[in-house]
């Protein structure tokens, strides 16, 4: 099983049920960095969604194909079609599957952030669902990173093993990716029709998970706050279409607003 807030004693106190924009951040600053060289962030607007790849969500009975024809397929066609949009031709079949997956279609990707501010944005974005969201944690260990203090570079350096095998940090060759701060785990075809096991379930002896929940009935509010940040659809879809739909949300959702009281006592601390 995955390795959870076990893995750091200093963790276990700690609430992973997550009300406010400053608990979110105060819960990232205080987790244990110790023996992790990286950290990365994944959004789920309904909790109950699992870390699976689009592509193995794919009912290969109703497509009459298993998951690597149905790739070869998907593929083949972004390809001959996409030509006209490309600012910049994508290299190998890595940056491929970055565009696409940037675009909807189902690959072996797994999109992340190093940024945990646009993981949270992902989770309560979706404020009507209805459904608790969360936010996955997903850490990779160095045994560089031991010291009470060190530097960014320095805990990277001397990873324990070939842990980043299956990190994709992608060129820049979209505006998106750039924004996102984005990058990918890529998972292997499952064989024989097996079901693909959700990553957090199946983990690396150097992978760390943790699972924050944040409730329905607050995802608005943590996005009115992301907003104050500048962390909304304008920023995370830069282009017109992202415009646009940062100022239907200036103009169609409810924020709460601090009391004259209530400022008053904020005042006198």
């Amino acid at each position: 099983m995955a390795r959870y807030l076990q893995v750091y004693e200093n963790v276990m106190e700690l609430d992973t049920n997550i009300t406010s924009l400053s608990e979110y951040i105060k819960f990232i600053n205080n987790i244990e960095h110790r023996h992790i060289s990286q950290w990365f962030y994944r959004g789920h607007s309904d909790s109950d969604y699992e870390l699976i790849p689009s592509l193995f969500r794919v009912d290969t009975n109703e497509s009459w194909a298993h998951w690597d024809r149905i790739e070869d397929y998907v593929m083949s066609q972004f390809k001959r079609e996409a030509f006209p949009y490309l600012k910049t031709i994508p290299n190998d079949e890595i940056e491929w599957l970055t565009i696409a997956q940037h675009y909807g279609l189902p690959t072996r990707l797994l999109d992340w952030s190093t940024n945990p501010l646009i993981a949270l944005y992902f989770a309560v974005e979706n404020y009507q669902n209805n459904k608790d969201a969360n936010v996955w944690l997903y850490g990779l260990s160095s045994t560089n990173n031991c010291w009470t203090e060190s530097t960014w570079i320095a805990k990277k350096i001397n990873l324990s093993g070939n842990i980043y095998e299956n990190i994709i940090f992608p060129l820049h060759i979209d505006s998106r990716i750039t924004n996102q701060s984005g990058c990918f785990t890529i998972h292997e075809i499952p064989e024989h029709n097996t079901l693909f096991i959700p990553v957090d379930q199946n983990p690396r002896i150097f992978d760390t998970f943790i699972k924050l929940t944040i409730n329905k009935d607050i995802k608005k509010d943590i996005l009115n706050e992301l907003y104050y940040v500048g962390i909304h659809r304008g920023f995370i879809y830069p282009g017109l279409e992202g415009i646009s739909s940062k100022i239907k949300f200036e103009i169609g959702t409810t924020h709460k607003r601090t009391s004259y009281e209530d400022l008053l006592k904020v005042q006198k601390k």
